[in-house]
């Protein structure tokens, strides 16, 4: 059966998932800035004018597992408007923050979006300005995984490191995150085959001691010149796992 939510607990989720600590991994070189996603997005080698990703993420919700999408967009190093911008004909929520522009969905001024995952096709339109030239592009979405250990609420040793698998063998791209709830533990992969194991070694562990959030991103990823600028169009799915670093 699937699983309903209301609008207003939609925009409620988008909302607290904003005001958390700032996601440590940022959209690319030319996108630094606050990620409005909650979502962590792999960062992109060279000179990147502009980040469009999908992402597909699970949420507890009276204690039931949801699948939300959030769309996000920022063009510019500081985030400008770039006129309407749209995924599979659903228009973006355009946001204005001390005069930086970026675009999200859902939001106040769109609380209803949803968006196919599992190997959908994923189309861009831009419409364009303030020196962003419109264009349309695509980006072929990430099928749905499982993470298959360790499991939800699992201790894990900081001494002896630990192993991370999840259901694999797409063409699909990965990357790990381990993020400390306190203090300053902090650890993301490099861009990963889809393998399905990666063993995080006892050296990237020192910082860490207690609860930790581990998520694996699967994420296919395309690029876009348009105007002699260049655009990254990326579509993830993100598990999250609850863990203790001890």
């Amino acid at each position: 059966m699937k699983k309903i939510i209301s609008v207003l607990t939609l925009v409620a989720i988008i909302f607290i998932g904003c005001s958390k600590k700032e996601n440590p991994v940022e959209p690319g070189t030319n996108n630094q800035g606050t990620n409005p996603s909650g979502q962590p997005i792999p960062t992109f080698a060279g000179s990147n004018n502009g980040v469009l990703a999908s992402i597909s993420y699970q949420q507890t919700v009276s204690g039931f597992n949801v699948d939300l999408a959030v769309a996000f967009a920022k063009f510019g190093e500081n985030g400008v408007d770039a006129g309407n911008v749209s995924v599979n004909g659903a228009t973006i929520g355009k946001m204005v923050n001390a005069a930086n522009t970026y675009y999200i969905a859902p939001s106040q001024t769109n609380p209803v979006f949803t968006l196919d995952f599992n190997g959908a096709s994923h189309n861009w339109n831009v419409q364009g300005g303030n020196g962003v030239t419109g264009f349309t592009g695509s980006v072929t979405s990430p099928r749905a995984f499982t993470v298959t250990a360790p499991v939800n609420n699992a201790t894990v040793s900081k001494s002896s490191g630990f192993n991370v698998t999840w259901s694999g063998g797409t063409s699909s791209k990965v990357m790990i995150v381990l993020a400390a709830q306190s203090g300053g533990g902090y650890f993301t992969s490099s861009e990963l085959s889809d393998n399905g194991s990666y063993n995080i070694n006892a050296s990237n562990l020192g910082n860490f001691n207690g609860p930790a959030l581990l998520q694996v991103v699967k994420y296919n990823y395309t690029s876009k010149e348009s105007g002699g600028k260049n655009y990254i169009l990326v579509s993830e799915i993100v598990r999250s796992i609850n863990l203790t670093v001890n």
